[in-house]
Formats: C-alpha cells, sequence, structure tokens
C-alpha cells in the first residue's frame, strides 16, 4: 500500500502521461484516506485528462464520490475533468448532478464557480435532468454574491500593492458568484419552461426574486411566474405589483413573460401600468406593444364583467 502511495506521489503532473499510471492505480489514490496522496492524484488525474480525456473517463464514478471531500484541491481537480467529460459525454456525468447542486452553495467561491460550468455543460444538452432539483437551484439563486474580503484592502491603506491585490481578489471571487449565478438562474429558466408544474412549489420565492438586481435572476424568476400563472393563477397574485413594477426594464424577455403572466392573473390593478407600458416612451418593438395594449384591455373587460 505504501509503495503504491510513493509511487504516486513520485510522479510530475507537469510531466506525467496517460502511460506513466493505470486508472486503477489512480481510483485507489484518489479514495486513500491520507490527504496528501488524495491532493496528489485529484491533481494527476486533471493532468492526465489534459492530454488523454478517454482514459480517465471511467474514473466519473470515484470523481462524483470526491465531490463531498473537504479539500478544495480535490474539489477542484474534480470539477475540471467532470466538465470537460460533460462536454464530450453528458450521460457519464449525470450521476454527478446531485452533489453538483450541493457545491452551488459551497462557501469557497471558486467551488460553486467550477460546478456551476459543469452544470452548465449538461443543461445545454438535457436541462430536463435538472427538473428534481429545481429547489436547490432556486436557493443558489437566492444567494447574493458577498465580497469574501470585505474591509481586507482597508488593513493597507497605506500600502497601495496589497490592497491592489486585495481588490483584485475581491473583484474575481464576486465574479466567480456572479457567473455562477447566472447559470443557475438560466438553468432555472429553461426547467421553468419545460415543467411549470415543478417550479410551482417555489412560487412565492419567484416572486420576491423579481425584484433582484441579477438580470438573469430576474428573467428566470419572471418566466417562472408566468409559467405558473398559465395553469395556476392564483399561485401568483402577489406577484402583480413586482411585474408592474418591472414592465420597463429593456429586457424582452422579461417584458413578454411579466405581460404574459399579468394578463393570465387579471388582477384589475394591471391595466393601467400595462396601458402605461404600451404608449410610454420606452424602446419597445410593435409586437410587445400590442401585446400589453391586448392584455390590458382583456383585463380591463373581464374586471368590468366579473
Amino acid at each position: 500500500m505504501t509503495g503504491d502511495n510513493d509511487e504516486i506521489t513520485a510522479l510530475d503532473p507537469e510531466t506525467v502521461s496517460p502511460g506513466d499510471v493505470d486508472t486503477e492505480r489512480l481510483r485507489a489514490a484518489l479514495e486513500r484516506e491520507d490527504n496528501l496522496v488524495r491532493t496528489h492524484a485529484a491533481r494527476l488525474v486533471s493532468a492526465v485528462a489534459e492530454r488523454d480525456l478517454d482514459s480517465v473517463e471511467p474514473l466519473v464514478p470515484t470523481l462524483v464520490g470526491a465531490l463531498d471531500d473537504d479539500r478544495i484541491v480535490v474539489l477542484r481537480e474534480s470539477l475540471v475533468v467532470l466538465a470537460a467529460i460533460a462536454d464530450d459525454s453528458p450521460e457519464a456525468v449525470r450521476e454527478a448532478i446531485p452533489p453538483l447542486c450541493s457545491l452551488l452553495e459551497h462557501e469557497t467561491p471558486l467551488i460553486p464557480a467550477l460546478a456551476s460550468e459543469v452544470v452548465r455543460v449538461l443543461a445545454v444538452e438535457r436541462a430536463e435532468w435538472f427538473v428534481p432539483h429545481v429547489g436547490e437551484l432556486v436557493t443558489a439563486m437566492e444567494t447574493e454574491p458577498t465580497d469574501p474580503t470585505a474591509g481586507g484592502a482597508d488593513a493597507f491603506s497605506h500600502d497601495a500593492e496589497p490592497r491592489a491585490h486585495v481588490t483584485d481578489v475581491s473583484r474575481a471571487e464576486l465574479q466567480r458568484q456572479i457567473t455562477a449565478r447566472t447559470v443557475v438562474a438560466n438553468v432555472v429558466y429553461e426547467v421553468a419552461t419545460i415543467d411549470p408544474e415543478a417550479v410551482r412549489p417555489h412560487a412565492s420565492r419567484f416572486v420576491a426574486l423579481i425584484e433582484d438586481e441579477s438580470g438573469a435572476v430576474l428573467a428566470a424568476s419572471v418566466c417562472a411566474v408566468n409559467m405558473i400563472s398559465e395553469a395556476h393563477p392564483e399561485a401568483v397574485t402577489d406577484a402583480v405589483e413586482p411585474l408592474c413594477e418591472r414592465l420597463p426594464v429593456r429586457d424582452r424577455t422579461v417584458q413578454v413573460h411579466a405581460v404574459g403572466a399579468l394578463g393570465n392573473v387579471g388582477d384589475p390593478s394591471a391595466v393601467e401600468p400595462l396601458r402605461e407600458f404600451a404608449d410610454g416612451d420606452a424602446p419597445l418593438d410593435d409586437e410587445i406593444r400590442s401585446l400589453a395594449r391586448a392584455t390590458a384591455d382583456r383585463t380591463g373587460d373581464d374586471s368590468r364583467t366579473a
């Protein structure tokens, strides 16, 4: 056992080639309790994958198992390899979806960013695979980016170089969080269009997210509310006011879904905002203006005959 460990740790990830170590030894090393061996094995797998991706595909179950590791390096390298394999063979990585969704809430921003990349690759081809995990995705959508270095630059107020470094780290970490959240929102958008019933239990959460400043989160939330409203308008009646407030947002997708949801709910309080939106100065195409006017007219007529 020790000899195998020594053989693994003696290999240099910078120079290792697929022929230098067999799959079973890598698998065994990834499952070692020794943190150093496991971490080194993860680096080797990543290096081998760069040179011959097919040679590490049999390790997918082991890499998926490694997604509950507490070592950031193991998580990082496992996610990088899984993303590459998913791009080539999505079905091979499907089993990774539950732990991937859990990692979207990991406290280290790099990990949700890398997990979201695997999610993105899988969802491009098979968004329906994420329908059972919509609750976890919405939780990730609800998590606003935070600055992990908040106040750190203040400690270097008189030293420009360290202060600039902390600022750069802060920007990078925030961007990772924003990117991960955007990916998740886009997947939720797709899930909502595929299976409105799957998102209906989270209706109130989507209503709250209509006020979010992220364009991707806003679009996904308004889309979900619209999809829910088609069969269950009573589930999203609280969305009327925030939807009316977001009508002027310069995003055609948001506008279409917002108008659609308001029409489905049929609340007369939306009539005037819809008419102002249709007749206002906002740069809208004729189709959106016509849709908003027709929705306002229909809602107004329905309220008078009710």
